[in-house]
């Protein structure tokens, strides 16, 4: 977690260079002294500020999460008094935001995946996240069933966003409109069927 003192405006900066730097030689490459070079900052600052690489990285995952659940929100307000499947749909459409799908930013979130496994507060930021995400797929889909069939259709729905961010990561993209349809056409099956 940064210290205090931070400069507001460097945070974004660093932020900016640290998802850069990934994106150009993965998250190995992502070293202190390139990230500093990219955000016009002496490595001091990142040492200082951050406590090196992991530190920084850290803020860059809570930077992403923070950005991901603003998006989310904006949208759930936009169908509030809607349907369950168009509020199931508003959680999907801001899982596979432009913001969130943009190469640089995928290659960031699927490092952090990766490196989750290995660093203790990169993998709490990812379970926090998974917890969260988890939890709105549940609460709109307890609108239709009992709560155990919710949260297996919310863990579906989880895992199969999941699937399209680790197949267009792969392929070089994410095609939204193709995620977003391919979701679509389960939770409409979901939600038709007879309870």
């Amino acid at each position: 977690m940064p210290k205090v003192g931070m400069p507001e405006i460097r945070k974004p900066q660093l932020i900016e260079a640290t998802i850069s730097a990934i994106d150009e030689l993965g998250f190995p490459g992502a070293t202190v002294s390139v990230i500093s070079k990219k955000a016009g900052v002496s490595p001091a600052i990142i040492n200082h500020y951050f406590g090196g690489k992991d530190g920084l990285l850290e803020e860059t995952m809570r930077s992403l999460i923070k950005e991901f659940f603003e998006v989310l929100q904006r949208e759930q307000l936009q169908v509030r008094s809607g349907n369950t499947f168009d509020k199931a749909m508003a959680i999907v459409r801001a899982s596979i935001s432009q913001s969130q799908t943009h190469p640089q930013v995928v290659k960031a979130w699927m490092g952090f995946w990766a490196s989750a496994m290995h660093k203790p507060a990169l993998f709490r930021l990812q379970k926090v996240y998974s917890r969260r995400l988890q939890t709105c797929l549940v609460v709109v889909f307890r609108e239709r069933f009992p709560i155990e069939r919710a949260r297996e259709v919310a863990f579906t729905v989880a895992a199969m966003i999941d699937g399209m961010w680790l197949r267009g990561s792969l392929a070089g993209g994410i095609d939204n409109e193709h995620a977003a349809n391919m979701i679509n056409e389960y939770i409409s099956l979901v939600l038709n069927q007879p309870n």
